[in-house]
């Protein structure tokens, strides 16, 4: 696993804005929840479908918001899941929690290279006015171009055959034209760059294909047809420019089979047996899924006459926990410090099937509890084969920690998607981090290396990999090269979306003063203060693909949620993963 290490120094500048007040007091007038959306129709009938999710943009620099519809149509009404305080400025679709860290004219987004799932146009909403009931209303237009192919067989090497999946591919002159791909786009004018992009698109026999649109006039579209033991391709020139939100139906004449006359033995000969013909391979499915870790700071206000989390969530606060999760619908999420409050983390959550419940604590000695928790979105997904594993090393007592109080470890899931794309999960709470003494770094160096042995131990299952939670530990005071990646075996690949996406994969040096948030407290003259999503905090989602598993998966972002601020003393890190198979 080669790694890149980057030491960094940073000034924080601090921007303070002066506001007046005049000597009559303002009636705040009261903001609309909803706005309304209609759909430009190119041709393609394109329309809102119950359950849609837009992301929000407000003048008062609120970001992201997920306004969700419960209606069908052209034109159908969104309500936010949060309460918002600005008017709604820009909208896109389909939102993406991946977003929620980026401006409005600096979105992210993704069309697949494989599309047999359907693929969606992104849109993006321009402000046409304010109806009666104060609802900001938007035209959502098309960024990109809908195409659509009818394939003749007739006479063709797949005549009478089933078309199973197509390839569509653009050239210009003999070089490639980007069709799909990573891009950046901005949801005030719906323009765009592409950041990584492929050169074919691959779809089902509804024919239905989202590219960009950079096919010119003179450009040739090869399309090539599959059924399950034959192909055809056939080429087209292009008579005009391919325009962004444009609907185009191309008819295709798949070529004649060559007909090819047997050459005549000069004299009989044995007939060889006729080869097994090789099956050609099944097309790549591709999805996407949502992992969040939360440490939810359950543990009890006071344990008899000692008070040891008076300032925790409590009852009250986990049940709004409970009600934002909900708001969220992550599809699964592993919690650390489920302890006094289960009942009320779970109870807005009854579309969620949970796994081992252990307890709260009791005693300011000795628990049997690890305080984790894991819930999977029925809708979604399910999970199978839990395994619970306890530390083999610890350090701290009640005055150090209290790692020692509870039996801390980590549990292992195997998760099935709703297409029944399985994926192992590693969910955890570490012993925590003390600058005095070794003992506290040895325990976390011991426990990282346990996982990493346990890693490797069920990579014969060839399937990715999620490792997830409170681990306590920063790359800036861990030797996560010893103790986590040298552990591993050396031909996994390892992934943190926390790094790939704030620091461009560059990995901070190990030992280093620290990353911290600037929402962080206690923090030293010698940490660095960074952003709440440049920052580095102990909660991490680390993901390992393994080259010989046919599944493999990949962030799509990194989110450390600031929605939850004030819910809890950590916030919960979401990440939105694509897989491909």
């Amino acid at each position: 696993m080669k790694r890149k290490f980057l030491s960094a120094a940073f000034a924080a500048m601090i921007f303070i804005s002066f506001g007046c007040s005049n000597s009559q007091p303002e009636v705040e007038e009261t903001v609309s929840q909803q706005i309304t959306a209609s759909v430009v129709d190119n041709g393609s009938g394109a329309a809102w479908a119950k359950s849609d999710v837009v992301g929000v943009y407000t003048d008062a620099s609120e970001k992201n918001v997920k306004y969700t519809t419960s209606s069908a149509g052209t034109s159908v009404t969104f309500t936010a899941s949060t309460e918002v305080t600005g008017a709604p400025q820009y909208a896109y679709y389909p939102y993406s929690s991946s977003n929620s860290s980026n401006n409005a004219t600096g979105l992210k987004g993704s069309l697949a290279q494989d599309q047999t799932a359907g693929a969606t146009n992104y849109r993006y909403g321009v402000q046409t006015g304010t109806n009666s009931n104060g609802d900001v209303e938007f035209e959502f237009h098309s960024i990109f171009s809908d195409v659509v192919f009818s394939v003749e067989t007739a006479g063709s090497a797949l005549e009478g055959q089933e078309i199973v999946s197509m390839k569509v591919k653009v050239t210009r002159e003999g070089t490639d034209v980007p069709v799909v791909g990573s891009f950046a786009f901005s949801a005030a004018d719906g323009s765009y760059t592409y950041e990584g992009y492929t050169t074919y698109a691959e779809f089902t026999t509804t024919g239905k294909a989202v590219i960009f649109p950079t096919v010119k006039a003179g450009d040739v579209v090869a399309v090539t047809a599959y059924s399950a033991d034959a192909e055809a391709t056939a080429e087209l020139t292009v008579s005009g420019d391919v325009a962004a939100g444009g609907y185009y139906e191309v008819s295709v004449q798949l070529p004649e089979a060559e007909v090819v006359e047997p050459e005549q033995p000069e004299e009989p000969e044995t007939p060889e047996e006729p080869e097994t013909p090789v099956e050609p391979e099944t097309p790549a499915v591709a999805g996407t899924f949502t992992a969040a870790t939360y440490n939810v700071d359950g543990l009890p206000k006071k344990i008899s006459f000692f008070t040891i989390n008076g300032d925790g969530p409590g009852s009250d606060g986990t049940k709004t926990i409970s009600s934002a999760i909900a708001a969220d619908t992550w599809d699964f999420v592993g919690f650390s410090e489920d302890f006094a409050y289960h009942t009320e983390l779970t109870s807005a959550l009854g579309g969620y099937s949970f796994g081992t419940y252990r307890g709260s604590v009791s005693s300011i000695s000795s628990n049997n509890t690890d305080g984790l928790g894991f819930a999977a979105n029925n809708s979604t997904c399910s999970f199978s084969n839990e395994n619970i594993v306890e530390f083999t090393s610890d350090y701290g007592g009640i005055t150090s920690g209290a790692n020692t109080c509870i039996k801390k470890g980590f549990r292992h899931y195997v998760v099935a998607l709703a297409d029944g794309t399985e994926i192992d999960v590693i969910i955890t709470h570490m012993n925590t981090y003390s600058s005095s003494g070794s003992g506290h770094i040895n325990a976390q160096h011991a426990q990282l290396k346990q996982v990493a042995q346990y890693i490797n131990s069920i990579r014969g299952n060839n399937r990715p990999i999620i490792f997830m939670g409170d681990t306590n530990c920063r790359y800036t005071r861990h030797d996560f090269q010893t103790y986590f990646w040298g552990v591993l075996d050396s031909d996994l690949e390892v992934n943190d979306p926390w790094v790939d996406f704030m620091w461009d994969g560059v990995y901070p040096t190990y030992p280093s003063n620290s990353l911290v948030v600037e929402d962080a407290t206690g923090t030293s003259d010698t940490d660095i203060i960074c952003s709440s999503q440049k920052g580095e905090v102990v909660d991490k989602i680390i993901y390992i693909n393994n080259p010989d598993a046919a599944v493999q998966i990949s962030a799509n972002g990194y989110l450390r949620d600031s929605a939850y601020q004030g819910l809890a003393d950590h916030w919960p890190i979401v990440v939105e993963f694509s897989y491909t198979k």
